[in-house]
Parts: C-alpha cells; sequence; structure tokens
C-alpha cells in the first residue's frame, strides 16, 4: 500500500494478487477496506472507490465484478446502485492477515 495524496492505492501489479481477475479482485476489497477501516477509521468503502483501483491495476472485469463482490466472504455489501459500500465483518477481519502472507509469499 502507499498513499497517492490521501487515496490508499495498491502497490502491488494486478498480476501478483491472484490466479484471475476474480481473485485479483477480491484481494483489492481486501486490501482497501482493512486499510481504510484500520487506517483511516472508516466503517465502510465505496465499491466505486474499489472499482476505481480494480481499473487502474488492470484486474476489473466489469461483467463480473458485482457477482465478484458479493461471493466476497465475510464481508457485506450495503446501499443501492452507485451508493453502495463494502464493509468487512469479523470473519473478514480475522481472515486478512493469511490474505497478506499469501502476498508476502509467507505462507
Amino acid at each position: 500500500m502507499h498513499l497517492d495524496g490521501d487515496t490508499p492505492k495498491v502497490s502491488l501489479a494486478g498480476i501478483k494478487l491472484g490466479k484471475n481477475n476474480a481473485e485479483r479482485t477480491r484481494v483489492v476489497a481486501q486490501i482497501l477496506v482493512m486499510t481504510r477501516g484500520f487506517g483511516f477509521e472508516e466503517n465502510e468503502t465505496p465499491l466505486e472507490v474499489v472499482r476505481a483501483e480494480c481499473d487502474r491495476l488492470k484486474v476489473y472485469d466489469s461483467a463480473n465484478f458485482s457477482s465478484t463482490m458479493k461471493a466476497l466472504n465475510g464481508y457485506v455489501i450495503t446501499g443501492t446502485g452507485q451508493s453502495r459500500r463494502l464493509r468487512a465483518k469479523s470473519a473478514g477481519v480475522t481472515a486478512f492477515p493469511g490474505v497478506v502472507d499469501r502476498l508476502l509469499g509467507d505462507s
């Protein structure tokens, strides 16, 4: 992670985030939700923020983005339309260190 102004950005190349775009998208979402939640004390992350970061990393799949987000275990989507937001539940918080370990090659 790094900050671009006051916006957190994923520092890893998209291809290093997972085996396919769905997995990569879920990892981007997890990183952003955790960083914004614990670093910026934001309870929820707008899905538009996740979408924009996935697009920047070239892992955005417009046809499957919504279903990919709905399949993210340990997270809940609130709101409707353009105001949808993603929030971690306790299972998502508990599982996040494993995501970090995998990204760092420690597992």
